[in-house]
C-alpha cells in the first residue's frame, strides 16, 4: 500500500447487522479536556472566533447573573467530540450533525466526565455515495456534583471512500478567490458582528419572524483548522510523535486498551483518517470530498456563535440542533443566519424557538436546524 493511501472498504451486506449488534454498546472514552478552566475555555472559544467577555473575561462575566466565566455551550466538544463510531474497520466516518440539550451551563472550574453509548444505527442512500449507515450515539457529559450539564445525540455518516465500491464522490472543486471588494465585504461583516451582550433581550419584546443578525465565518484556512484543534480537538484519534506510534502498536497487538469509540483501524492506519480536514490530495483522491473540509462539530460551533450573540448574556440554550448538508471546503466563506421561528412557555419557561441555516458564498445551505431559547421576562 502506497505510503499516503487510505485502505478503500465498502459497506457489505452483513455491514448493517455488523454496527447494529454493537448498539447499547457503552463506549470507552478518553477524553481530550476533563477540567473548564479559563484557559480551556478561552481555547475552545477563540478556536470557533467567539471573543465574547462571557466566556473569556472574569471581571466582566462576574457582573452577569451567571457571577463568572461559563462555557460556550458547544465546548463539551473540546471534552470529547461525541462521535460514536465503533466498527466497521476502514469505512470513512463523516460528523452528520447532533441534538443538544442543555440543563446547566458548565462553569470556570467544572470538573467534567463523560459517557457515552450507541444507541441507533440506520441504513440511507446519498446524492454522492451509493449507500451509508448513520450511527447514532448518546453521550452525557456529567459535572463534579453527579448532574447532567449537557446531552447529546451525536449522528455519524459512515461512507465507503472514493475508491471502494459505492464510494463517497464529489467533483473536486477550486478553493475560491476573492477580489479586493469581496474581500473588503467580509472583513467588514466581521468587524460589525452583533452581539447583544448585557443589554437583556426580553421574551416579550421578541416577534415570530425577527432575524437573526448571524455571524460571518471565513475564507477557512489551514490555520483556522490548527486553530480550532488548539481548542477543541476533542478525539483521541490525533497523536502526536511518540504517541502516535504507541497508539498505532496497541491497536495491531491491544486493541481492547484502545478507546474504542473508533475501531482500532483508526488508530492503526498509515494515514489518519481525518487528515482530510488539513490534505487537499488525501480529501479529494482518497475521501472523495471536493477539498480539505471543515470539521462538523467545529460547524457546530460556529453556528452556536449566532445564536448566543443574538441571546445575550441572560438567555440559555436550552436545545439545539444542526444537520451538516455539504462540505466547506478551504476558501469558502460560511453566513451563519437565523429567524425566530415560534415562541412559547413551557412549565413556566419563557422559550424562543430558532429556525437556523448557513450559506457559503456560493448561495449553497450548508447546514439546517432548530433551536430554542430561554429568555429573561420583563415580569
Amino acid at each position: 500500500m502506497d505510503g499516503n493511501q487510505l485502505i478503500q472498504t465498502g459497506l457489505g451486506e452483513g455491514a448493517l447487522e455488523e454496527a447494529r449488534a454493537l448498539l447499547g454498546q457503552e463506549i470507552r472514552i478518553e477524553q481530550w479536556t476533563h477540567e473548564a478552566t479559563r484557559d480551556t475555555i478561552r481555547r475552545y472559544a477563540w478556536g470557533i472566533g467567539d471573543d465574547n467577555p462571557l466566556w473569556c473575561d472574569p471581571d466582566y462575566a462576574a457582573k452577569t447573573k451567571w457571577g463568572g466565566i461559563i462555557a460556550p455551550p458547544t465546548f463539551p466538544y473540546t471534552i470529547f467530540d461525541a462521535v460514536i463510531a465503533p466498527g466497521l474497520p476502514d469505512v470513512q466516518w463523516i460528523y452528520s450533525g447532533a441534538d443538544w440539550f442543555f440543563e446547566e451551563p458548565i462553569r470556570r472550574g467544572d470538573e467534567i466526565k463523560a459517557s457515552g453509548k450507541l444507541v441507533d444505527v440506520t441504513d440511507v442512500a446519498g446524492n454522492k455515495a451509493k449507500r451509508m449507515l448513520i450511527q447514532t450515539g448518546e453521550v452525557l457529559y456529567r459535572n463534579q456534583h453527579g448532574r447532567v450539564a449537557a446531552r447529546t445525540l451525536s449522528h455519524t455518516f459512515r461512507i465507503p471512500r472514493m475508491n471502494a465500491e459505492g464510494g463517497l464522490r464529489y467533483e473536486p472543486r477550486k478553493e475560491q478567490r476573492y477580489t479586493a471588494e469581496e474581500l473588503a465585504a467580509i472583513e467588514q461583516a466581521v468587524l460589525n458582528e452583533e452581539r447583544r451582550g448585557a443589554e437583556p433581550r426580553y421574551w416579550e419584546d421578541v416577534q415570530v419572524g425577527d432575524q437573526l443578525p448571524g455571524t460571518v465565518r471565513g475564507p477557512l484556512t489551514r490555520m483556522d483548522m490548527t486553530c480550532y484543534y488548539v481548542g477543541a480537538v476533542g478525539t483521541t484519534g490525533y497523536k502526536s510523535t511518540r504517541l502516535r506510534w504507541l497508539y498505532s502498536h496497541k491497536a495491531r497487538h491491544n486493541p481492547e486498551a484502545l478507546p474504542n469509540n473508533y475501531d482500532a483501524s483508526y488508530y492503526g492506519a498509515v494515514v489518519s483518517p481525518s487528515i482530510g480536514h488539513q490534505d487537499d490530495k488525501i480529501a479529494t483522491s482518497e475521501i472523495g470530498m471536493p477539498g480539505a473540509y471543515d470539521n462538523g462539530p467545529q460547524r457546530l460551533g460556529f453556528m452556536a456563535s449566532a445564536v448566543t450573540n443574538w441571546m445575550g448574556d441572560d438567555g440559555f440554550l436550552r436545545s439545539y440542533s444542526l444537520r451538516v448538508r455539504r462540505p466547506v471546503i478551504f476558501g469558502d466563506t460560511s453566513y451563519f443566519k437565523g429567524r425566530v421561528s415560534g415562541k412559547r412557555r413551557d412549565g413556566g419557561r419563557p422559550l424562543v424557538d430558532l429556525e437556523l441555516w448557513a450559506e457559503n458564498q456560493l448561495g449553497e445551505t450548508t447546514a439546517k436546524g432548530t433551536a430554542t431559547v430561554e429568555l429573561p421576562t420583563r415580569e
